[in-house]
């Protein structure tokens, strides 16, 4: 008979995958850091594959790891929908949200339909666009919460975290050694970018652009085809298509994303239809609710 996934050992999975390191996750599950790997090597000998690598620059998923994560979220999210649909309330209103293309692709549109569901009286209005073009956005009104990068938006966010960055490439790609690097690149103004191209100029590594564009769509269509290699955030890596690159390929470690949770003062009955959205955000990005005045950033490592 088929046995039903422990929801307790997937938390533990989905902690240790997003922070990188098994102590901080202990911390964040407040767990001491022995019963946390106890629960891992529970989870990977009831599915019968290792999840993890381990090594002493953290700990990394490993292609079934990658598989299940995405799973793991799915019951881990179904749970907390039930919870929040018993709780629904009368919260009503309508709220705008904006997002960068990065993330309106991964898996928080996902959720973001499972809060829809969980809260029909709340109307979502979602605007996808670069960080400048939010910035103003929320600035002339437009937008009552925006996840944008911090350094093109105008503000303190209430929350600020990073989140890792992964060299990919074809299921098919090999490296030539002695060739420039083929890059495909975003255009625009990508913070990313920059930091890619300084990190392969440090490790004296010569590149070639291949490709540029704006569209992530379009970024991950010319890896997928095999024209070069980019960096891409976890939930945008196709795994069925493509893989993910590191040392082994002599490349240097991959840059950082950052990212903030901007909002708009509301006041009114929507409000409450805001905080709510504000709350279900902090949930899914898993960041610590704020005990402190709003306008003082909250600055959180997804990833050490």
């Amino acid at each position: 008979m088929t046995r039903d996934l422990d929801s307790s050992l997937l938390r533990t999975f989905v902690t240790v995958a997003e922070t990188g390191a098994v102590g901080v996750a202990a911390s964040r599950l407040a767990r001491t850091q022995a019963a946390v790997s106890m629960q891992l090597r529970r989870l990977e000998e009831d599915l019968g594959q290792r999840l993890l690598d381990r090594s002493p620059r953290g700990v990394h998923l490993t292609e079934a790891g990658h598989l299940l994560l995405p799973y793991a979220h799915a019951i881990l999210g179904a749970g907390a929908d039930a919870r929040r649909a018993l709780c629904a309330g009368q919260v009503s209103g309508t709220v705008r949200l904006g997002m960068l293309e990065d993330i309106a692709v991964g898996r928080l549109p996902r959720a973001l339909r499972r809060f829809s569901i969980a809260y029909p009286r709340v109307a979502l209005e979602i605007v996808v666009d670069s960080s400048t073009a939010l910035s103003k956005r929320l600035a002339d009104g437009g937008l009552d919460v925006a996840v944008a990068d911090p350094a093109l938006v105008a503000g303190t966010p209430l929350f600020a975290w990073t989140q890792p960055l992964f060299w990919v490439g074809a299921r098919g790609y090999v490296r030539e050694a002695e060739a420039a690097l083929p890059v495909v690149a975003f255009g625009g103004p990508c913070l990313w970018q920059q930091h890619v191209l300084t990190a392969l100029r440090r490790a004296g590594i010569g590149w070639r652009i291949v490709c540029t564009s704006t569209s992530l769509p379009a970024v991950q269509s010319a890896v997928e085809a095999g024209l070069g290699v980019s960096v891409l955030l976890e939930g945008n890596i196709r795994s069925e298509s493509m893989k993910i690159l590191g040392r082994a390929e002599g490349l240097p470690d991959a840059p950082a994303a950052d990212f903030g949770l901007f909002m708009r003062e509301v006041a009114g009955a929507q409000a409450a239809a805001v905080q709510t959205l504000q709350g279900f955000l902090c949930e899914e990005l898993h960041l610590a609710l704020p005990s402190h005045t709003h306008g003082s950033a909250t600055r959180v490592e997804l990833e050490q």
